[in-house]
């Protein structure tokens, strides 16, 4: 067995690795995204439910993505992701009326189920073949800092393109261009991560035997609790994140800054400042995961103890929005749990791999976001039925208030 190497090889597949996260990151529509949806009169369940159907709908989708890419071909099946992801944002762009935006919300699901987990697994099989395997923390930290930084420059971006436009639908065509380029950045990836089998006999042994595996890896109960704890976060950040926006939209109404511009122009310019320094945080934590995770003691420690942290940083913040206190400290809470989230992606998916079976990376990463998926979606309707009868706040607490009580049955034991 080859010995494995000591550091990071930066080679032109690791470049190719980081673009692709910095591209597929170029959404300049997120930072504005509630925003365009209260925009277009959606209430705040109405806007919850897009959400959970984006979710549900990369539930329905993600076993059987994964199943598939790692039967026909990792490569190719992650290059027409974009494909799907651009005709979704030209029905946004288009878009008028809860039934389209549910579409375009049903197609970027499948482009997500699709896309989710794939270049984990390529990194995977690229670090194994590399003799990197032991960097692999470091290696995802590395990449998904990238992913932060291209959100970081798409936040200020976004904010540009707001404040000279208040029609927030021309920020969906221009997220169709990076997304051109990754296209043709993914199918410039060695063939060999395809593991791409053309007889249909072999296609189909191989489905057969990465179900068995899957199913019988899906048994352990170590990974199943380790799934738990990642998914759960995950999903408890993303229904969160983006309920900022409008908290700071009324904050703007009320606030002397920046009195020399519009309305809406000094809302595209904070909230395009907020979500860069949310990114850039945690573009700074995906680096040094690593580092973090050998300060806290090991992956297991740093996952329980973020995910406690992370839940009373929510409660506290949901508190502090009802009572409209310090709108800036609220934005610093905000990129802490952004920042946390960073920190333990890296640690959640080494465990995850390392515990599951090599054969069906793919297919257990692809669980990972199926749960973060059905924990978002369930959030999200919590918050948004709140929000449109007591305030954002409360929604943010009582999403928070279930994630303590989930927090004994997520806690990892100290393995190593």
């Amino acid at each position: 067995m080859a010995e494995q190497v000591s550091h990071i090889i930066k080679d032109k597949q690791y470049f190719k690795f980081c673009l692709y996260g910095f591209l597929k990151n170029l959404r300049f529509f997120e930072p504005f995204l509630i925003i365009f949806f209260l925009q277009k009169d959606l209430s705040y369940l109405e806007i919850g439910t897009l959400y959970a159907i984006r979710e549900v709908a990369i539930n329905f989708f993600e076993i059987p993505s994964g199943i598939i890419a790692d039967a026909f071909g990792r490569r190719l099946t992650l290059a027409s992701t974009f494909l799907i992801y651009i005709i979704s944002f030209l029905l946004f762009f288009i878009g008028e009326g809860y039934f389209l935006f549910a579409a375009a919300m049903l197609l970027y699901a499948l482009g997500d189920a699709t896309r989710s987990g794939i270049n984990k697994a390529l990194i995977v099989n690229y670090l194994v073949r590399t003799n990197q395997s032991d960097l692999r923390v470091d290696y995802y930290g590395h990449t998904r800092s990238w992913s932060q930084f291209g959100s970081a420059i798409s936040s200020l971006l976004a904010g540009i393109l707001v404040f000279f436009n208040e029609n927030l639908n021309i920020i969906f065509l221009f997220s169709i261009v990076p997304y051109i380029i990754d296209f043709f950045n993914v199918m410039s990836y060695p063939k060999y991560l395809d593991e791409h089998t053309t007889a249909r006999a072999n296609i189909l042994t191989k489905t057969r035997v990465t179900l068995m595996l899957f199913v019988k890896t899906i048994k352990s109960r170590r990974l199943l609790r380790t799934l738990a704890n990642a998914a759960i976060y995950g999903g408890y950040y993303k229904s969160l994140k983006d309920f900022i926006q409008p908290f700071l939209k009324s904050a703007i109404l009320v606030s002397p800054v920046l009195i020399m511009f519009s309305d809406h122009e000094r809302l595209s310019i904070i909230l395009g400042l907020t979500y860069f320094l949310m990114f850039m945080a945690s573009a700074l934590a995906s680096r040094n995961a690593e580092k973090i995770k050998n300060w806290v003691g090991n992956r297991t420690k740093l996952l329980n103890v973020s995910l406690l942290l992370g839940t009373l940083l929510g409660i506290l913040s949901g508190i502090m929005m009802t009572y409209w206190v310090y709108p800036l400290v609220i934005i610093m809470l905000f990129i802490v749990l952004l920042l946390l989230e960073n920190l333990r992606k890296p640690s959640a998916v080494a465990e995850i791999t390392i515990i599951g079976k090599d054969e069906v990376h793919t297919s257990v990463l692809s669980v990972m976001s199926q749960f973060t998926s059905i924990f978002t979606a369930v959030l999200v309707i919590i918050i948004g039925f709140i929000a449109d009868k007591y305030g954002i706040g409360y929604g943010i607490s009582a999403a928070s208030l279930l994630m303590l009580i989930l927090y004994p049955f997520a806690r990892l034991k100290t393995y190593q």
